[in-house]
């Protein structure tokens, strides 16, 4: 069975914090409720830090500007179009921006910067309560040029939290620095977008060996700052905007370097690119990419209906055929 969420009240994020306080000012009741403070939540005394497992998908990319945020937001608009509950968090500690790109930046409500968990917990209920929406989708953003994250597990906090209320947690990572911390992402199944150029390529393969260099670690490598997910369960492809010089790298000849197939190789799409370069937000998923994503969505949202929780369900053995968009 797909859970399902009441999103009652989730519309009124208006009572994120006090009349004159800003994002950069004291703490309102609504941050002490999110922290738990005042409902008595603290750690389990069970001796284990959290008492279920995050259900996420992670994205990642080992270069920047390939929209890798835009993937995100338009994987959980498919997800949600197919009957799950989804939820997005901004976890591009750098960069951010993600209500920018979605057009709700204008929103109030909380965002990453803004939670305080200095018992470990936040509220689920009350963190999805004061959450904007974006299409029916919950969206924690980072906006580190208003209030860059106190601690990594403020941050840990606030991903458990979004477990609670979304069947799917879908997560930019960005290049995935800087997250090695976040317990709640130990173990996640994650989802590569690869620049299809000579350099890009190159840097995909670096993080791809850094991933399983750092889950066969295990906890010797504590100390990394490098994300602790699973090594990519997909690998999506996006080719360079066409210039005189080069249309990007043949998609076999990329399988044959990476040494893994590509589940998708996508071709930018100019409306798209306008629409959030202009400032209006992800109008429409491009038909283009919903019949590429397709197979991919449909076999995460299979995984979720079922009951296959676990990271190892999804596996790149199962992978469907590259595919190009023309």
């Amino acid at each position: 069975m797909v859970r399902q969420f009441d999103q009652s009240g989730s519309s009124e994020p208006g009572c994120l914090q006090d009349e004159g306080a800003d994002r950069l000012g004291r703490s309102s009741l609504s941050d002490q409720r999110i922290a738990g403070q005042d409902t008595g939540i603290g750690r389990s005394g069970s001796g284990s830090e959290y008492e279920s497992a995050v259900t996420g998908l992670v994205f990642l990319s080992a270069s920047g500007g390939l929209g890798l945020t835009t993937m995100t937001a338009l994987m959980a608009k498919q997800l949600q179009d197919m009957g799950l509950s989804c939820a997005l968090a901004d976890l591009d500690l750098d960069s951010g921006g993600m209500d920018v790109l979605v057009g709700i930046e204008g929103a109030p409500g909380m965002r990453l910067g803004r939670i305080r968990a200095p018992l470990g917990r936040v509220d689920p209920q009350a963190l999805h309560e004061e959450l904007p929406i974006w299409d029916g989708i919950p969206v924690l953003s980072n906006d580190p040029w208003s209030a860059p994250p106190q601690g990594w597990w403020d941050v840990d906090a606030a991903v458990s939290a979004m477990a609670g209320f979304a069947d799917l947690l879908l997560i930019d990572a960005g290049r995935g620095r800087g997250l090695g911390n976040l317990r709640s992402l130990r173990g996640m199944p994650s989802l590569l977008m690869v620049d299809m150029t000579v350099l890009g390529l190159a840097r995909a393969k670096a993080l791809l060996h850094a991933l399983k260099s750092r889950r066969g670690a295990g906890d010797r490598d504590q100390n990394s700052q490098l994300i602790a997910c699973r090594p990519p369960m997909a690998v999506i492809g996006m080719m360079p905007i066409q210039h005189w010089v080069s249309h990007g790298v043949d998609p076999e000849e990329a399988e044959e370097f990476l040494g893994r197939s590509l589940d998708a190789v996508l071709k930018p799409q100019p409306n798209l690119s306008a629409s959030v370069l202009d400032g209006r937000g992800l109008e429409r998923v491009p038909r283009a990419y919903v019949r590429a994503l397709h197979p991919l969505v449909e076999r995460i949202a299979r995984m979720i209906t079922v009951g296959e929780r676990e990271g190892d369900q999804i596996s790149p053995h199962e992978s469907i055929r590259s595919r190009t968009v023309r």
